[in-house]
């Protein structure tokens, strides 16, 4: 828990809590999917209007920038607003309806920067500030596609929290450095030639082309295996028990927290699959569908967290963030932020998951300082 002035400790406990609880346990009873957040979209900007901020819409996301002491600097501060197609199993007041839920704490990151912009509303930030409420990041890169639209132009900074539930309440941990892993999702199709498994020889089977290279996975991992992460997790192929196939597909990603080390693997997964070619008479094609940067923390970020917060050190994780875009841009960096209590003890993207509101007070207490005692 990070050291606080009395008047801080009365401004979060008295007041912002309220608020807080109030509009996470609003957003918790509309989770959207990604590119989909229209009632969140609407919420926000409904709040941001009643606090009298001026701001845009980028798809589904909103930006709202509000002017500083210091017209020379702006500092972001970002959330994510999508959820997940989880049907929630809690028995709290609030729970969602239907078959989305907030399992990964966007509803209390939302929160938080409400709670910002609601102290902005009434205090001058020593910086320019730019709150951005992202859309899609469960979805297709939701960060990338608002760079795109231009909502990071003329920032110098970004900071942004993730709830942690393995973290106890009060404490925040972060790195120097790669956090999260970048990825790389792809398919892998393998084409041969059919025949009746009477006249086996006739055919080139891309079935059994699939699962050998699925057999030969963990070989394509870099020499410095655990910096990357090979996965094939789905495979598919085949048209009747007695028929050789004529196409299958390998559902694969692959995690990394080096440059290089994608470029090695994804080099020894070509090898791997012209020997399987060799092997059994078929082609393959290698499908892209979405890469993700590692996401590498600013040290210079990172300290001026430190020198507010007690900060706690955390292992690089193979999980992904699309913040990751944002970092390749500008400087900032993402912290855990402890939402472990008794009674809330489930992992992200589970059924179960759920926090207290007081959880959010130290994340809105570091967003308070970086913004207006910097």
């Amino acid at each position: 828990m990070i050291e606080k002035s009395c008047d801080i400790v009365y401004n979060l406990t008295m007041g912002n809590i309220d608020y807080l609880t109030n509009v996470r346990r609003a957003l918790h009873k509309i989770p959207e999917l990604s590119e989909c957040e229209f009632k969140t979209s609407e919420f926000i900007a409904n709040e941001l209007g009643r606090m009298k901020h001026k701001f845009r819409k980028y798809g589904t996301g909103v930006v709202c920038d509000v002017k500083g002491d210091d017209g020379s600097v702006t500092v972001a501060l970002r959330c994510d607003i999508d959820a997940l197609p989880i049907t929630e199993k809690s028995d709290c007041p609030f729970k969602a309806d239907g078959n989305n839920m907030h399992a990964c704490g966007h509803d209390g990151h939302t929160a938080m920067l409400l709670c910002v912009a609601d102290m902005l509303s009434v205090r001058r930030p020593k910086t320019n500030v730019r709150l951005v409420f992202q859309f899609g990041e469960e979805g297709d890169g939701g960060a990338e596609k608002m760079l795109d639209m231009g909502a990071l132009e003329g920032v110098d900074e970004i900071f942004a929290f993730h709830l942690c539930p393995e973290l106890e309440i009060g404490k925040v941990a972060s790195t120097d450095g790669a956090m999260f892993a970048g990825t790389a999702e792809f398919d892998v199709s393998f084409m041969g030639k059919s025949c009746h498994c009477a006249n086996v020889s006739d055919g080139n089977d891309a079935l059994k082309a699939a699962v050998t290279f699925y057999s030969k996975s963990a070989e394509c991992n870099a020499d410095r295996a655990r910096n990357t992460v090979f996965h094939i997790g789905k495979l598919e192929g085949g048209t009747a028990r007695n028929i050789v196939a004529d196409s299958a597909k390998a559902y694969c990603t692959l995690r990394y927290f080096d440059r290089a080390d994608l470029d090695a693997v994804m080099m020894r997964i070509e090898n791997r699959l012209v020997e399987t070619d060799n092997l059994f008479g078929t082609e393959h094609k290698v499908l892209v569908n979405a890469v993700y940067p590692p996401l590498v923390n600013n040290p210079a970020s990172l300290a001026k967290v430190r020198k507010i917060a007690d900060v706690l050190e955390c292992e690089p994780r193979f999980t992904a963030e699309d913040f990751a875009f944002y970092l390749q841009k500008i400087p900032g960096c993402m912290l855990w932020l402890g939402c472990r209590d008794d009674k809330h003890t489930s992992p992200l993207h589970s059924d179960t998951f759920g926090f207290d509101e007081t959880a959010l007070l130290t994340g809105v207490e570091i967003y308070e300082k970086l913004i207006f005692d910097r």
